[in-house]
């Protein structure tokens, strides 16, 4: 009976993690597949409770990098006491309490070499999906249901976004940003960002070139400039410190100074075709700088992020609690007539969490980074060794990757990977206590 049990929650844990892969594909309204699993989990967490003769097991939280999560959500909770708008608080704490509850679950389910790869392997299988749907809706007028660029998301509980009165209308009626398994195009840029060092780091070359190819392809038709930054620090963090290769790196650099420079120069070409590729080039490469603002998204995340720099000095570095960067926002009235989300992750932390949580939020990302980098260097596993590899380089990626979503407290993938993370460095300090 208890072996049955053991497999159940195995099998629903798998499930949950699976589902929080797909997120707001499969839903309707605001109640996705991720949360039917997540009250099922919860439900066998409650059973094991009354069977253990109500004693909990808290062998899990007293791994460092977890129970600094547990810090930072008690002192969320806590905020509710100052928070400017309870509602939003504790809508705020939800977001925070599944994704640590979907991270333990990765944490629990990941208890050797086996179950780590068979949970690789299921989240590859949905990932090569996601990359296949970006590609076709980045290329044809193929559109995710679920999609802020789709008409049938009213069917789901969704309310399709209207772009045009807001953003470059020649950009979005000339591109097809892709969604995915998302519901807005800088979502699945992060997404796949965070996949791609798992392509790098493959020994299979076929694997490299398809993933690396498709990954680019759609950060660069989402047209995020923050997860471009996050693809090109991976691609220089892999030559440096995975690949070791110094000279490989400079090449690159001096090749797209030629590209960029030649590009410059053709620019007054007579050939109508040369100088309209060049022009092109040009406009890239002020879109990346800032100098050519898409929708004015520079000009609108500036102002968010003042006027939560603001409200934190007047809260003297103590936060505005949980939900307060939005609350403060409504209260001050939406930027560009829309905006309340920080649309900056990190700022979002500091400005609600305070100087403490923003510090103990650094801490852990630290930690993370510094003991992945360890175990690439000196595991003896193939595995753990290309787990580690690829998850240091996904979590450096994400920190410039994060800023383009307008929150990822509640971006699922990023919970995943967090996840996996911890639990690669628990697997090595099993192996090597």
């Amino acid at each position: 009976m208890i072996k049955s049990l053991s497999l159940s929650k195995n099998a629903i844990q798998l499930f949950l993690i699976c589902s929080a892969m797909i997120g707001v594909s499969f839903s309707y309204g605001d109640f996705y597949l991720f949360h039917l699993f997540l009250l099922m989990i919860v439900s066998f967490w409650l059973y094991e409770f009354k069977e253990d003769g109500f004693k909990l097991n808290i062998k899990i939280f007293s791994e460092f990098n977890i129970l600094i999560l547990l810090i930072i959500f008690f002192w969320y909770l806590i905020s509710l006491i100052w928070a400017p708008d309870f509602i939003l608080g504790l809508k705020y704490i939800f977001y925070i309490l599944c994704g640590i509850t979907l991270l333990i679950n990765i944490v629990q389910f990941s208890d050797s070499i086996g179950a780590i790869n068979k949970l690789f392997r299921f989240l590859s299988y949905f990932f090569f999906i996601e990359l296949i749907i970006g590609l076709f809706e980045s290329f044809t007028f193929f559109r995710m249901p679920i999609s802020s660029y789709s008409p049938l998301s009213i069917n789901f509980g969704k309310e399709p976004i209207n772009y045009s009165p807001f953003d470059n209308v020649i950009y979005y009626s000339m591109f097809n940003p892709p969604t995915g398994f998302h519901w807005n195009t800088n979502d699945l840029a992060i997404c796949v960002s965070i996949a791609l060092p798992f392509f790098l780091c493959s020994k299979r070359l076929s694997i490299k070139i398809f993933g690396v190819s498709a990954i680019t392809t759609i950060i660069i038709m989402a047209a995020s400039r923050a997860v471009f930054l996050g693809l090109i620090l991976t691609f220089f963090l892999y030559l440096v410190f995975i690949k070791k290769r110094i000279g490989t790196l400079l090449l690159f650099w001096l090749v797209s100074f030629i590209f960029f420079w030649s590009m410059s120069v053709l620019r007054t070409s007579d050939n109508p075709r040369i100088n309209e590729v060049a022009n092109s080039v040009e406009a890239i490469r002020l879109y990346l700088k800032g100098e050519v603002d898409v929708g004015g998204s520079i000009e609108w995340r500036r102002q968010l992020v003042e006027n939560g720099m603001n409200a934190l000095s007047k809260s003297n570095g103590f936060g505005l609690g949980a939900g307060g960067t939005v609350a403060n926002q409504q209260k001050i009235g939406p930027v560009a007539g829309r905006f309340t989300s920080m649309h900056n992750f990190w700022i979002e932390i500091l400005v609600e969490g305070g100087i403490l949580i923003a510090f103990l939020f650094l801490l852990l990302l630290t930690r993370i980074v510094v003991s992945l980098y360890k175990i690439s260097k000196k595991s003896k596993s193939f595995d753990l060794k290309y787990y580690s590899q690829s998850l240091f380089l996904a979590v450096c990626a994400f920190v410039p990757s994060a800023i383009a979503a307008s929150s990822t407290i509640y971006f699922l993938p990023m919970w995943i990977m967090f996840g996996f993370a911890i639990a690669v460095i628990q697997l090595d300090f099993k192996s090597n206590p």
